[in-house]
């Protein structure tokens, strides 16, 4: 009979087991793909396996090199597999385009103060950007319209920008945002963030038993992880300046269950974990610290690789079991597999009929919305954001000036700002 003391290590053996095992599937077959050649026997150039792989609609090879590599390499294959991969055009259209949705007030807001990729084009003319500017608007209200139970949040604006931005126009965007918004990130569009910040919290839980050192310093200093809000609310997009890092992590999460995101948070932190613990132990500086580390990144296959094998040991449903933190059974990360294998363009179905039952024209998970107060909710990623962004400018003053009490009044506003903004802002419901 085993005592209690070997079973965790026979538990770990026979995860490692299962992990190495997935990966040496993974690799053997990357290995067969990379061996592919032309008719001439030539090896073929990696834009070639891609386009090869879009023409016989071969979406395992257009995964494998989603993850591995420099993904898809250019705006014009991505165009050509994004479709494909997110199942364009297999749902019926839904909703009445021409009623606004309630939370057409806030995009409105948005959209003027919203920045756009590095382009020349948009450097030389000014109105370009506004044109821009103006399609995104209409990429945005089209999903809102067409599923009026969505909610929009800050954040989703710059999601659906990068959809716009490969694709140059508005209706494939719209199907891009519009299949990202109901299968990925759903669970970010009901009536509140409740779901996400739960998400939140599975990244700790993943930490934990990942990066245990790391984990113990960010709970001892009472560090929340809304550090990762906006990585998690836009795939990175508001994070990063290179337009190409954007895309590279798109090609690889519009190939991913919902949720992806939170594995590549974890593996990015862990990365990173022996530069993070040696910051200064103060809660400012190293949620400043970990808000800045994705700009910071200058290898994001590794990541990307690093987290693949990270929910391969980890899924979703044993990620929840393991951090006691239960999603509800219509969460996007819960739904995915049964819902997307259901999919076909050959034979669209309505979105409601792959979930229960729409109820007054609103979807179960959509929860009860005051559509009538256009401020009403909160956006918690714009406040945490505006936060770290003012206590950080403050703070890089202060160091410049070489002000020593400065610096602690910053730390300290920032820990009296953001405990705050906790309890007004981001109550979590039992």
């Amino acid at each position: 009979m085993q005592s209690d003391s070997q079973q965790p290590r026979r538990r770990k053996n026979q995860r490692q087991a299962n992990t190495a095992t997935a990966t040496a599937t993974a690799t053997d077959t990357e290995a067969a793909l990379t061996a592919t050649h032309s008719s001439a026997g030539k090896p073929l150039t990696r834009a070639k396996r891609i386009s090869q792989a879009i023409a016989n609609r071969d979406l395992t090879t257009l995964k494998l090199l989603a993850r591995t590599g420099d993904g898809f390499q250019t705006i014009r294959l991505r165009r050509r597999a994004w479709p494909l991969l997110l199942n364009f055009r297999s749902l019926t259209d839904a909703g009445n385009r021409a009623v606004p949705h309630p939370d057409e007030g806030q995009l409105a807001l948005d959209i003027p103060r919203t920045g756009l990729p590095q382009s020349p084009e948009y450097r030389r003319d000014a109105s370009a950007a506004k044109r821009r500017q103006g399609q995104l608007g209409e990429v945005v209200r089209a999903v809102l319209r067409s599923y009026p139970w969505l909610s929009y949040y800050q954040g989703f604006h710059e999601l659906s920008l990068t959809f716009l931005s490969v694709f140059g126009s508005e209706r494939p965007a719209i199907e891009a945002a519009k299949m990202v918004s109901l299968f990925l990130m759903r669970d970010a569009m009901s009536s509140d963030l409740d779901l996400v910040l739960k998400q939140l919290n599975l990244l700790y839980s993943l930490l934990e038993t990942t990066s245990p050192k790391l984990h113990a310093l960010l709970t001892e200093l009472d560090v929340p992880a809304f550090f990762a809000i906006s990585w998690v609310l836009t795939w990175f997009a508001h994070d990063l300046e290179e337009f190409q890092d954007i895309c590279r992590i798109y090609d690889f999460l519009v190939t991913m269950p919902p949720m992806q995101v939170i594995y590549m948070a974890a593996a990015m932190l862990k990365r990173n974990e022996e530069d993070i613990l040696a910051y200064d132990r103060d809660f400012a500086i190293i949620h400043t610290g970990l808000v800045k580390l994705p700009g910071r990144i200058r290898n994001w296959h590794a990541i990307i690789e690093d987290s693949y094998y990270m929910q391969i040991e980890f899924p979703p449903a044993k990620l929840q079991h393991m951090g006691q933190i239960i999603l509800p059974k219509l969460s996007a990360v819960n739904t995915y597999e049964a819902t997307w294998r259901r999919l076909d363009p050959a034979r669209p179905m309505a979105f409601e009929s792959l979930l229960p039952a729409v109820r007054n024209g609103r979807h179960p998970l959509a929860g009860n919305v005051d559509s009538s107060a256009e401020g009403g909710r909160i956006n918690r990623m714009a406040g945490v954001i505006d936060l770290t962004n003012s206590a950080q400018k403050a703070r890089n003053l202060a160091l410049q000036h070489k002000w020593p009490l400065m610096v602690a009044t910053v730390a300290s506003a920032t820990m009296l700002m953001y405990a705050w903004m906790l309890m007004q802002q981001l109550q979590i419901h039992p």
